[in-house]
């Protein structure tokens, strides 16, 4: 064969490759297969067919068997399969012609007997004529394919050589179960391993250009181009220091023998498959990712499969593995522990570096330990994107998808109110532009923003509170001038908390309570929670409102353990949180003299702890300011004093009351009303809309005298009767 002869394309490799294994076919039927007189097979070698012929297995094997002329055959094929093998070799290296098959051997840096051993499992795969061959030699007609001990004796007829190989292949069989997915036949020996390749393999060989390769196997192949191009890449120093590491690794100097797990934790959307993408695209590879989420699921040996398919495609592909969502699998059930300390011995088989994602709060460390002692783990925590980070990856997925914001101020707002990660947002960026364009604007509105952001938030708040629709806007509000401007600088805190914390540099100053905590004080019907409403909606946040009477328990520590779980859900709703009644918990510390006591200081000062801890707006409302002790005062950011109306504020309250489309009555008189009825603003809504049900059930507009009926029945609910005195000019309506 000329030493720069090379295969034209991949039909005349495969010709060559069955030409190769008809030969070693015929070598081993002509040396090794006695036959009848009739022609049928009377002994295989070594091989026992029927108990009658047992005294055939006693005798010499070879004695029918010219050794010499057999060693010169086998010399022979030898030398023909290598030179076969430096072709294909040799038309990869050129990149002439790429050949799936011979690259997949050597990639996988299969030795001589190994790569054989592929060669005769293909076979059938090629030609069906060897699917009859091997059953004619193995006497059976389910042995479709050859089986490990075939395969052995084709190789060799040295009965030292044979065992040598047998333990080999034993050595290093959990590698060769990545290769070939045959089964055991018979429960008497592995040596009846049927080799098939595995179909993973069998769709690369013949589909390596395919898109639909690999599509339904459970992994996804990452090719990385200019990954770190997302406008902010908040955890560029992670990828400098896994590619630091992994050189530090594969230093030769280094003497380093275990396996590295770079293992990145962080909430969804934090980047993790970024930093590995970036990180491989400098090592000049590419990454494949296998979900743990799908595989848990499985049966084990779906799982086995589906691991030994991933692996070998990392390999052939360049890439490095990934196991995402690690702590899908890595649990405290056993059984699935031991499982993933299955899947990483196997990617140790080829890899020294390998990549494991996990999605997992900060702190907790269920991830240490119990690894095989041959792998070394380097956790890597994703940093949270700051609030001006987070306004700047608005704008680029934004600008991304060909869209704008209305106003430009929005991207800040959102950041400082809804502390996303970079994929939430991306995602969040999408569904609002998509919204403008099926909208027709040119535009994204700022409401398909705060829309998007809130589908993005998963919680189970409604179940320890009561969600309040934000119907009231700063019109509605009637209060002191005092009371009003400071609601709208609570509003500031949340909205500019990018530009004073991170812009200015309080970050360093302030590096707990950023929170804003609100108390309401007044007494009942003066707007605490129609105030609250308005944060609410001015924000465009969510509203829940907690009854903390609901939440105290007589049980000590369940109350605190009652409001852990409130906080741990509003910090995923990112909602104001609404305590009303909160004197029942905050009235004057108690003198400590049994365990109630000091149970009651705790749960107020776990209360104190909890909304200092989150970031967002938390709001007590009370109808005793005077039992609200001093040191409970001086920890809120605000007080704001909700005091019965005046005259002038009363009339507000009366011209706001009723709403534009409701037909009215010329006789109104809000200048009386006003001025000789001291009511609160939750009673002058009352009178209205109980002045609206009696004109609609009599078919009548409203007017003066339903307002005049419908204020006495509000009286008569606090034992209070109006006589002349009170009504004067109107005790006509006197009911």
């Amino acid at each position: 064969m000329d030493g720069n002869e090379m295969f034209k394309g991949q039909e005349e490799y495969f010709q060559e490759l069955l030409v190769l294994v008809k030969k070693e076919i015929g070598l081993y039927t002509r040396y090794a297969v006695r036959l009848t007189e009739k022609g049928t097979i009377r002994h295989v070698y070594q091989t026992k067919l029927f108990q009658e012929e047992l005294s055939n297995i006693m005798e010499d094997p070879f004695g029918h068997m010219d050794r010499g002329a057999y060693g010169k055959e086998r010399e022979g094929l030898t030398a023909q399969w290598r030179a076969f093998h430096e072709k294909a070799y040799r038309t990869i290296k050129e990149g002439k012609v790429m050949l799936p098959f011979a690259y997949m051997m050597r990639k996988l840096g299969l030795p001589e007997f190994e790569q054989r051993l592929a060669c005769f499992a293909i076979a059938p795969e090629l030609n069906r004529e060897f699917e009859r061959m091997y059953a004619y030699l193995q006497d059976d007609l389910a042995f479709r394919y050859p089986s490990l001990d075939l395969c052995v004796k084709m190789y060799t007829m040295d009965e030292r050589q044979q065992n040598a190989l047998i333990h080999h292949v034993f050595a290093r069989r959990e590698l060769l179960c990545c290769l070939f997915a045959g089964r055991l036949m018979t429960q008497e020996s592995e040596l009846s391993w049927l080799l098939k390749l595995r179909k993973d393999l069998i769709a690369y060989v013949f589909f390596y250009e395919s898109d639909l390769l690999g599509r339904n196997a459970g992994y996804r192949l990452i090719v990385p181009g200019n990954a770190s191009n997302i406008g902010v890449n908040i955890n560029q120093k992670i990828t400098e220091d896994i590619v630091r590491r992994f050189a530090e690794g594969t230093d030769a100097k280094s003497g380093r023998q275990e396996m590295q797990l770079f293992l990145l934790r962080g909430p969804y959307g934090s980047g993790k498959k970024l930093q590995i993408a970036n990180a491989v695209r400098e090592l000049g590879h590419a990454a494949l990712v296998l979900d743990m989420r799908e595989l848990v699921c499985q049966r084990e040996e779906i799982q086995q499969e589906t691991v030994c398919d991933a692996v070998v495609r990392a390999v052939l592909d360049s890439a490095f593995l990934v196991f995402g969502h690690w702590e899908a699998i890595w649990n405290k059930e056993q059984k699935n522990r031991q499982a993933a300390q299955g899947f990483l011995r196997k990617a140790s088989l080829f890899f020294r570096q390998v990549f494991l994602t996990a999605e997992e709060a900060e702190g907790e460390d269920v991830f240490r330990g119990e690894y095989p002692s041959d792998c070394q783990v380097e956790v890597f925590q994703m940093r949270p994107p700051s609030i001006r980070e987070r306004s700047r990856l608005w704008g680029f997925f934004l600008a991304a998808g060909g869209a704008q914001p209305e106003d430009e101020a929005v991207c800040d707002r959102l950041a400082a109110q809804f502390d996303f990660s970079p994929g939430v947002i991306k995602e969040a960026a999408e569904s609002a532009s998509r919204e403008a364009q099926l909208q027709g604007k040119t535009k994204v509105l700022a409401s398909f923003m705060y829309h998007a952001c809130q589908q993005k938030i998963s919680h189970r708040l409604g179940e320890r509170a009561s969600r309040v629709n934000a119907a009231y806007a700063w019109d509605d509000l009637v209060l002191e001038d005092g009371a009003k401007e400071m609601l709208r600088q609570a509003c500031g805190h949340v909205s500019f908390r990018g530009k004073v914390y991170e812009e200015w540099g309080f970050e360093g100053k302030i590096a707990y309570g950023r929170g804003v905590s609100l108390l309401f004080a007044g007494p009942p019907g003066t707007g605490k929670t129609m105030a609250a409403q308005v944060l609410a909606r001015e924000l465009n946040l969510e509203l829940y409102k907690v009854d903390l009477s609901g939440v105290l328990s007589k049980y000590i520590g369940e109350t605190q353990k009652n409001l852990r779980e409130i906080f741990d859900e509003v910090k995923k709703s990112r909602s104001i949180l609404f305590f009303d009644e909160a004197d029942v918990l905050f009235g004057k510390r108690v003198d400590v003299s049994d365990a109630r006591d000091i149970s009651a200081n705790a749960q107020t000062a776990y209360l104190l702890q909890k909304m200092e801890e989150y970031d967002g707006i938390t709001i007590l409302a009370t109808n005793l300011m005077q039992n609200f002790d001093d040191a409970y005062k001086r920890r809120m950011k605000f007080i704001i004093r909700f005091t019965f109306p005046q005259k002038e504020q009363r009339m507000q309250l009366w011209e706001k009351v009723f709403p534009r489309q409701m037909p009215l009555a010329g006789d109104i008189d809000i200048d009386y009303l006003a001025g000789n009825f001291e009511l609160s603003g939750a009673s002058i809504k009352n009178i209205a809309v109980n002045a609206a049900f009696i004109a609609a059930s009599r078919q009548e507009t409203t007017g003066m005298g339903h307002i005049m009926e419908a204020l006495q029945q509000e009286y008569e609910k606090s034992g209070k009767i109006l006589g002349k005195a009170e009504l004067k000019e109107y005790y006509m309506y006197k009911i």
